[in-house]
């Protein structure tokens, strides 16, 4: 770990012993614990490493080795996550840099290609967000449905995979709909928070923002004039604000398109 973490100039036979046995772990398991940690920490040190441990991957593994390609969706994926913490647009830029390397670079076969084909469209989401290029939440459409094509569907049990690229799919469709209020794109949207919220057991951590997404296709619909989609909506918001744990940060939202909904039927009488 120390090629990742700097070297200190005086260090103990411990502190060698300790960095001697990181060095023979493999980094993109490093990257991805550290990244996990920051995940339920949100200590930025333990992102700064996880990247540092990537960096290292892309190193350490030749291009025709598929953890090359897996190193560079891993520093895709880490970018993003510095710029939702920082909002430095330079880790927007290398997010989808090395997003699109991830997906070009990928060998034949590669079984995690959608993976990487999904971290690349989730950065081009980010873009479209912050800037709404119209040419970037169309890639990123693209990419979640080239996802959806290439892998397998399951006969029986949960394909937890399949499942999240289709609720992706369906919010990237909700941002493109309700940016040009087009009742087609909504459609498809809602077509694939369904199908997203189908597959999802009541009890997955997810069930709550499967609702919510679904609701939120069925609140364009609304909002560009099927009022007919207004119950169904408000049911799958008030359903997933009560499943949210307390202190969710989305909660405050879905109260506030609670109390949207409800002047909307005040407004039209439905």
């Amino acid at each position: 770990m120390a090629r990742w973490f700097g070297r200190s100039k005086s260090k103990s036979n411990e502190q060698r012993a300790v960095e001697a046995e990181f060095e023979n772990l493999e980094p993109l398991g490093v990257s991805d614990d550290l990244r996990q940690a920051y995940g339920r920490t949100g200590d930025p040190k333990l992102l700064r490493g996880s990247l540092q441990a990537a960096e290292l991957a892309l190193e350490v593994y030749p291009v025709t080795d598929i953890r090359h390609a897996a190193a560079l969706s891993s520093l895709c994926m880490l970018h993003r996550l510095c710029w939702e913490r920082e909002r430095g647009s330079a880790d927007l830029i290398k997010s989808v840099d090395y997003g699109r390397q991830a997906v070009d670079k990928s060998l034949p076969g590669d079984p995690v290609l959608p993976r990487h084909m999904s971290s690349l469209a989730t950065a081009l989401q980010e873009v479209y967000d912050s800037t709404k290029d119209e040419e970037s939440i169309d890639e990123a459409i693209a990419l979640y449905r080239g996802c959806l094509d290439i892998m397998p569907v399951r006969a029986t049990g949960l394909n937890e995979e399949r499942v999240a690229q289709e609720s992706n799919l369906a919010n990237s469709l909700l941002r493109k709909g309700r940016t040009n209020n087009d009742g087609a794109i909504l459609n498809e949207a809602a077509k694939h928070a369904r199908a997203a919220l189908r597959d999802t057991p009541d009890d997955h951590p997810m069930h709550a923002m499967r609702l919510i997404n679904l609701g939120g296709a069925l609140l364009g619909l609304v909002q560009t004039g099927h009022h007919e989609h207004m119950s169904t909506a408000e049911d799958m918001y008030t359903r997933g604000l009560r499943e949210l744990p307390a202190g969710h940060p989305v909660r405050a939202g879905v109260e506030q398109t609670l109390a949207i909904i409800k002047g909307l039927r005040s407004q039209f009488g439905v």
